[in-house]
């Protein structure tokens, strides 16, 4: 039987994954945003232009790669989906702290 605590810690760590990715989406968006307003106003730099395309499959291979140590390791599902979030999340958020200054 599964006991009342381990189904509160369960829903506890799922709810933390979903936040961790709500704030990717969140921070993901707003890169896309001002990327765009750069693009607009011809303010975007080749560096940044070159940026934009080369640190996707970057952070997905990181992504994939993470979540795979984690399969392997034996993680329960919530660890895994939060591994493969967290190197995306970082370079979102990353993003948009630099692009906002």
């Amino acid at each position: 039987m599964i006991g009342y605590d381990y189904l509160l810690q369960s829903g506890h760590n799922w709810q933390k994954a979903a936040i961790e990715k709500q704030e990717m989406w969140f921070a993901a968006s707003e890169v896309i945003w001002l990327r765009s307003w750069q693009m607009m106003t011809g303010r975007m730099s080749p560096a940044e232009a070159t940026k934009m395309v080369l640190e996707k499959p970057l952070a997905f291979a990181q992504a994939a790669q993470d979540a795979g140590e984690a399969v392997i390791s034996g993680s329960d599902p919530v660890e895994i989906a939060r591994a493969a979030v967290a190197p995306l999340r970082k370079e979102a958020r990353e993003n948009a702290s630099r692009l906002r200054n």
